[in-house]
């Protein structure tokens, strides 16, 4: 097949959507297929030594977000939808158009270049919009975002041969919303991507953070409104000896920074990000990876970070309810409690550190991870699937 993926991220950028896409990428490489990946050039913005960008990959202008604002927001938007459609025009016809969002506006541009490209549409959810800007708060369903959230959710669903989807909860919510045609909906879970455990760490990250003086315990992933971080401020008052390093960039870094200032949180270090090589580093030397959701209503949701760091034997602090605490279970490695039950999670950080894990228990995970969550195994899995929905 001829695929073309239209994402947001794509690496060098290391956000959880670039991870997923890299690796869906080059699996579909793998099985044979002429890939083209659009990608917004905001990646760039990212870039690591040695980077070099494939010619499969097109990467389209579109304005900086800067302040997430809301104004800012639409007019990035806006811009992605218009510059991937601008870029798609040149790249010639698909057999499938592989979108995956958020942001949701993407679909606008995904259903426009199917119709150019004389292409199918699978479209990827990660997180399912309106539905999770309720679930936060962020605004209603009868306010005008809402509505117009619903209709490009709703048109583009109905527009698609498939539906993919991170977690068993979020397979459900999105059938829900296509009653009549549910066979469309298609598990295609988060995981590990297998090449991330085959790096070296790197010696200059282990120096610069100085990974060696330990208790650490990180957080690496996007600083957000649905991750929730402000809860790292009762772990940190509770065990003052434990530095906490966060690597990442988001809505929510200056305000975090600023109430870490004005409370005098001195063992909270905000770190800026991280290549895949230092993320694979950090996670070898911590001994506690946070991965919190801002709410218990988010209950569909399963953070990527939480596979990269069991697969590195690091075990995790999860605050989150409902499918993220089910995989956790399974694995093994770590401990939960709901993201609002703040007493609770001191006391499973507090375990966490006091009573270890052994050597063998966090390889024992590290196994299963790879095993059970493996990017890789999932997307040749997917690609049987697409292949006979097609013929």
């Amino acid at each position: 097949m001829r695929i073309l993926v239209l994402t947001d991220g794509y690496y060098p950028s290391r956000s959880a959507c670039a991870v997923r896409m890299k690796v869906f990428v080059e699996e579909f490489i793998r099985l044979g297929h002429d890939v083209c990946v659009l990608a917004s050039d905001s990646n760039l913005s990212v870039s690591f030594e040695g980077y070099e960008k494939p010619d499969y990959v097109t990467f389209f202008p579109v304005i900086p977000l800067g302040d997430k604002t809301a104004i800012n927001r639409f007019k990035n938007n806006i811009s992605i939808v218009a510059g991937a459609v601008r870029a798609a025009k040149s790249l010639g016809y698909f057999d499938v158009v592989f979108a995956t969002s958020p942001p949701l506006l993407i679909a606008l541009a995904a259903t426009r270049i199917a119709r150019i490209c004389r292409a199918r549409l699978v479209f990827d959810v990660r997180d399912v919009w309106p539905d999770v800007a309720y679930e936060i708060g962020s605004f209603g369903e009868r306010s005008l975002y809402g509505r117009l959230f619903a209709w490009i959710a709703n048109r583009t669903y109905k527009r698609s041969i498939m539906i993919t989807t991170v977690s068993s909860g979020k397979v459900e919510k999105l059938r829900s919303h296509v009653r009549d045609e549910k066979d469309k909906v298609v598990l295609l879970p988060n995981g590990l991507d297998e090449a991330f455990l085959m790096q070296e760490e790197d010696v200059g990250i282990i120096e610069k953070y100085g990974l060696h003086q330990r208790p650490i315990c990180v957080y690496v992933g996007n600083v957000g409104l649905a991750q929730g971080l402000g809860t790292i401020f009762a772990l940190a008052e509770r065990r003052p000896e434990v530095r906490f390093l966060i690597f990442g960039e988001g809505a929510e870094r200056k305000q975090l920074e600023q109430r870490a200032k004005e409370c005098g949180a001195h063992n909270i270090a905000f770190c800026g990000t991280l290549s895949s090589q230092g993320v694979f580093t950090v996670l070898k030397h911590a001994d506690v990876s946070f991965a919190p959701l801002a709410s218990s209503k988010l209950s569909d949701s399963v953070p990527t970070k939480m596979f990269e760091a069991i697969g590195c034997g690091c075990p995790v602090l999860l605050a989150a309810h409902g499918d993220a605490v089910e995989t956790l279970n399974r694995i093994g490695l770590g401990g939960f409690a709901d993201p609002e039950d703040i007493k609770g999670l001191v006391r499973v950080f507090e375990k966490l550190l006091d009573e270890p894990f052994s050597f063998e228990e966090k390889q024992m995970a590290a196994d299963l991870v790879v095993r059970r969550y493996s990017r890789q195994a999932a997307v040749a899995d997917f690609e049987k699937c697409l292949v006979g929905r097609l013929t």
